[in-house]
């Protein structure tokens, strides 16, 4: 029934893989300043900070294997193709984050009740500021991908890089505070600096992918689109409608970056099926230039008097 390929797909792809790869590169960046500085240290805060690299890493795995997969047209196994890959991805991404700041939050409660301070806040002053610089970039990358690919994934990738980035220039400022601290003798503060930041930083990186699980389980369990999308679908149909005799059903649901619309107009005993189908020519017109990543489906009921 249906045929895999690949053609005609590199050029649109190419964008998002490359997002894909500078989002793996700098996470491994990230990871390995994070993880070699926290452990020299021996700070909580910054062995967080690794563990969310790592999780931002998997995902850029995951939106390299996602992307190659969506791009693919429907097969006998997959009728509808292969975009539900795309909030699945997310939603993933977003339980990760999720529980790494859970299981962060149980170290640093412990480090509170056996409080023992870093080893010296130079050094992760440094390596925070430069993660944060690193950040803004990427972060800038993935923001105008998002915006000339249209994706989810991308957008997604780019909030939870935004995310990181602020929060590596507000760890920056707890250990400059703890320097500070340290330097002026306040010996009985320091060593509180890094587990409270941590804790902070934890419940700020679950809050992100919190708020868009809601939207990505919505589209799994093929919710309809949020409302601005509903409405300028209601809005097209309501214009083609009164060219039929009104309408029978209208079903839709999106997965990704497609949309999938069904619709059921009315028509009467004496219209012929060439005239219902040049009718509907137009009305699949309008709906792929408000929304060019559909898949649209018209169907036609025979009105009874």
């Amino acid at each position: 029934m249906f045929k895999k390929t690949a053609s005609g797909v590199m050029g649109k792809e190419h964008p998002q893989l490359w997002a894909a790869r500078i989002s793996i590169l700098g996470a491994i960046v990230l990871f390995l300043i994070s993880a070699i500085v926290g452990v020299i240290v021996d700070s909580i805060t910054l062995i967080l900070d690794a563990s969310a690299s790592l999780v931002i890493l998997a995902a850029g795995f995951l939106m390299q294997f996602a992307i190659k997969k969506i791009n693919l047209p429907p097969d006998d196994t997959y009728h509808f193709g292969y975009h539900k890959y795309e909030p699945l991805t997310a939603a993933v991404q977003g339980v990760l984050i999720v529980v790494t700041c859970i299981v962060s939050i149980k170290f640093a409660i412990q480090d509170i009740v056996h409080a023992e301070a870093v080893h010296t806040y130079t050094l992760p002053v440094i390596a925070t500021f430069f993660s944060g610089i690193l950040g803004v970039l990427i972060t800038g990358h993935l923001k105008h991908a998002a915006q000339k690919t249209n994706s989810q994934m991308i957008k997604t990738a780019s909030i939870h890089w935004m995310a990181d980035t602020m929060l590596s220039f507000g760890v920056c400022a707890g250990f400059v505070f703890g320097l500070v601290a340290q330097n002026l003798g306040y010996t009985h503060i320091a060593p509180y600096v890094d587990p409270v930041m941590a804790i902070v930083l934890a419940v700020f990186l679950a809050a992100v992918p919190l708020k868009g699980c809601r939207h990505n389980l919505f589209e799994l369990l093929d919710a309809a689109p949020v409302t601005h999308i509903r409405a300028q679908i209601k809005k097209i149909v309501d214009a083609h409608k009164v060219k039929f005799s009104g309408l029978h059903r209208l079903r839709v649901r999106k997965a990704g970056q497609k949309i999938f619309i069904n619709a059921c107009f009315l028509t009467k005993g004496d219209m012929t099926v060439a005239q219902a189908e040049e009718l509907s020519k137009g009305f699949e017109q309008d709906l792929k230039n408000n929304f060019p990543e559909c898949d649209v489906i018209v169907h036609f009921k025979t009105q009874r008097a």
